[in-house]
């Protein structure tokens, strides 16, 4: 058990303790009433970011993570009616290890009350398209030092203005019909970037690729981020507001798509 009193899976066995410590890969998993979404989608990022990463061969499968995460869920008592993340983390030995969050207030995927006012920030993480440890950690810093200007969060951006989207959290300007993010490798795809994806083409939308700068964010309708929450809609980046329109209609139609 960790901590506050809940088992941790390490290498598919229930056992007391923490986290351990050093570096790592993780996912956020959604569940449901204990039972995980996206495990397949989420192993093969796991499996490939390991690869390059690490050099390991790492032995994660859909049915194994479900199986590990529904043990897990089971002996923490998770409630069925909300959501809960399962936190799972890789380290370079190939040790696999998850641990249950606290459970949401909202059950599925939803466009979360939170209309978070944002300030942009020149910060870039060690390659933010892979779910790292550092960039992780980076993301935490990069909180403290917005509302430490007054702002909810931060938008990060390298020194020429280019906006950083996150693995954990990518992010995705809309004008009109047309939603947008910059482009990453296939490979690197995280499970949320491609929800968004296959949400916003499921409900008519547009969905293009290609990188964004602070000026587009001036001119954009609406900016989200899209977590294993769901949506998060910006409320304002600077002075400049934002409607979230667009994002409810992918928030909804997330709750209906299957990777």
């Amino acid at each position: 058990m960790d901590a506050q009193g809940r088992y941790i899976s390490r290498d598919g066995e229930l056992t007391a303790g923490s986290f351990s410590e050093g570096v790592y890969l993780f996912q956020n998993i959604h569940t449901l009433g204990g039972a995980a979404r996206h495990t397949a989608a989420h192993a093969a990022l796991l499996r490939s970011a390991a690869r390059t990463l690490f050099g390991l061969d790492l032995r994660i499968t859909a049915d194994g993570l479900q199986r590990s995460i529904g043990e897990l869920a089971e002996a923490c008592r998770l409630p069925s009616r909300v959501s809960v993340r399962v936190i799972a983390r890789v380290y370079p030995s190939g040790t696999i290890e998850m641990a249950c969050d606290e459970p949401s207030i909202y059950a599925g995927y939803v466009l979360r009350s939170l209309r978070p006012d944002a300030v942009c920030l020149r910060i870039v993480p060690p390659l933010p398209s892979l779910p790292t440890s550092a960039a992780e950690h980076t993301r935490l810093l990069t909180d403290v030092a917005a509302r430490a200007r007054g702002a909810h969060t931060a938008i990060m951006t390298d020194a020429a203005g280019a906006v950083i989207s996150e693995s954990a959290q990518p992010l995705f300007a809309v004008r009109g019909y047309t939603v947008t993010t910059p482009p990453v490798a296939a490979a690197e795809e995280s499970v949320e970037r491609r929800l968004v994806r296959a949400a916003a083409r499921d409900a008519g939308l547009s969905f293009a690729e290609r990188p964004i700068s602070t000026d587009d964010l001036g001119t954009a309708d609406e900016v989200f981020t899209a977590d294993h929450r769901g949506i998060t809609a910006m409320g304002r980046i600077g002075r400049k507001p934002y409607m979230a329109i667009i994002a409810e209609r992918i928030a909804l139609q997330i709750e209906k798509t299957t990777l």
